[in-house]
């Protein structure tokens, strides 16, 4: 099984006030060798002519356009505006990283796939993986009360289990909406204790330990300070000892550090009205107003937040390769991790049963069939960070989009990335769909049509019509929600549509 890239080309960034003919005749040539020699090892790749295909091979070729990919960043590829960083890997190697947009607007510092981002509650995977790491061990019990490895755990939380940290069934108040109400600042200089103290003075459960899911940070903050418990060691420190250095990672870390030095740090941000005051100086210093309206931004980074469990981990592009190999088994690992690590990959992935009902969320993943196709991934969202990463475990794809701007939207990038991907398969999951239906009583027909990986719904009000699956035969097309009908031999025969203030109107596919 052979992954390989197309016409890869590497361009100067336009900053750097080079040549370009000298760029392309002395400098390129030296480039393009080291890149094809590190493809096998790192899988090197960047920004490519329009023009060219990124081919991903797997039971049969798959191909994305790397033009389709510049435009769906493309309103983040600028020199004055944070933005974001996107890398696609099959099984474990890189096909894809780019950035596009500013890690520091201060020092005009770009993206670049050695970017460190704050991979906010992406995070929890890593997590997972340490405090699963002790379970595989024999040393943590699911099933044991939280109060058996934390002392003076309250008396209102003494049916919480481990388990139920894992999978947001513990109910636990989160920990951050308890500081908001508390009037407890994210900036404050706070450690593992202090976070763990915040916690079990929440008072009250939301619900009954395993009977609802109720997404938390609280149980992974109790995560990290159990494994300290446990291991008598620094969370950070075990984490790095027992997980990143066996998978390679010399570029990831939890941060419970306020003052350490983190290379290539990405600053985050937040948009602000725009501003149209830019001044323009000639040569004797007189100053004319250019009208061009820019986008401002304030920094939304939190240099004393040093929280770490839920959130708190710093990566790369391509320092995040290795994890992606790790879960594609396609990681040289020290002969005494293999058998753990592969323990651990399928504790992780074990979905939990509350009331009957089987979760969408294992270990620090989500994981759902979307669109016919597994897909495990978990975004995360913290002080104007914006992060996503979904794989496709069946085609060894993963993707991985990280923002330093609070107004970006990672999980439906990477969905439309995705679509751009697994086109072919997505379409064929959804040609079934596609028709023409009709309500007799309203006299109106609503055309399904299935386009470049998504089932769109045709409407005046709706221009884009892509709609969005919630599970089997559930949909949303803005704000319809709509339920497809089949007869007994499996085939689609209509659905219901239900609105705010009417409910399961029905149309008969013609």
């Amino acid at each position: 099984m052979t992954t390989h890239l197309q016409h890869t080309v590497i361009h100067p960034p336009p900053h750097w006030g080079i040549n370009p003919a000298f760029w392309l005749t002395l400098v390129l040539p030296v480039l393009l060798i080291t890149t094809l020699f590190s493809a096998a090892e790192a899988g090197a790749a960047y920004d490519s002519r329009p023009s060219d295909t990124l081919a991903l091979h797997q039971h049969e070729e798959l191909e994305i356009s790397l033009s389709d990919i510049h435009e769906l960043f493309r309103e983040y590829d600028r020199t004055d505006a944070p933005g974001c960083a996107v890398a696609i890997y099959q099984n474990g190697a890189t096909l894809y990283r780019n950035g596009f947009g500013m890690a520091n607007l201060d020092y005009q510092i770009p993206l670049s796939d050695s970017s460190a981002f704050y991979m906010a509650s992406i995070s929890k995977q890593v997590t997972a993986a340490a405090a699963g790491l002790l379970i595989v061990r024999g040393e943590i019990a699911p099933d044991d009360p939280v109060s058996d490895y934390l002392d003076n755990w309250p008396d209102w939380a003494e049916d919480v289990r481990v388990k139920h940290l894992f999978n947001h069934t513990s109910g636990l108040p989160d920990l951050y909406d308890i500081m908001e109400i508390a009037g407890i600042s994210l900036s404050n200089v706070m450690d593992i204790d202090d976070y763990i103290s915040v916690i079990k003075n929440g008072e009250s459960l939301k619900h009954q330990p395993g009977n609802t899911y109720s997404y938390t940070n609280s149980g992974y903050t109790a995560l990290a300070k159990i494994i300290e418990n446990i291991t008598n060691n620094d969370f950070s420190v075990f984490v790095d000892n027992e997980i990143l250095q066996p998978l390679g990672m010399s570029a990831t870390h939890f941060h419970d550090d306020r003052y350490r030095v983190i290379a290539n740090r990405v600053i985050s941000y937040a948009p602000v009205e725009e501003r149209n005051d830019r001044t323009n100086h000639d040569e004797e210093g007189a100053g004319t107003t250019n009208d061009e309206r820019l986008p401002a931004y304030r920094q939304t980074y939190l240099g004393n937040f040093q929280g770490v469990g839920p959130g708190g981990l710093y990566s790369t592009l391509r320092d995040w390769r290795h994890w992606e190999a790790f879960w594609s088994g396609n990681q040289n690992l020290p002969a005494e991790n293999t058998g753990e690590f592969e323990a651990l990959k399928q504790l992780m992935t074990e979905r939990a049963v509350v009331n009957g009902d089987t979760l969408d969320y294992g270990m620090g993943l989500e994981i759902e069939t979307w669109q016919g196709i597994r897909m495990e991934g978990h975004p995360g969202s913290f002080m104007g960070f914006r992060t996503d990463v979904r794989r496709f475990p069946e085609y060894g794809i993963s993707i991985i989009t990280l923002c330093n701007r609070e107004d970006a939207d990672p999980p439906e990038m990477n969905r439309s990335l995705a679509r751009m991907i697994l086109k072919e398969k997505f379409e064929a999951f959804l040609s079934p769909y596609g028709g023409i239906y009709h309500n007799n009583e309203l006299d109106v027909k609503y055309e399904l049509t299935v386009e470049q990986g998504a089932l769109k719904l045709n409407r005046r009000l709706s221009p884009s019509g892509i709609m969005s699956e919630a599970e089997r035969d559930i949909w949303e097309a803005g704000s319809w929600d709509i339920v497809f009908q089949r007869d007994r031999n499996n085939r689609i025969t209509g659905f219901l549509v239900s609105t705010g203030r009417t409910r399961e109107v029905e149309f008969r596919k013609q």
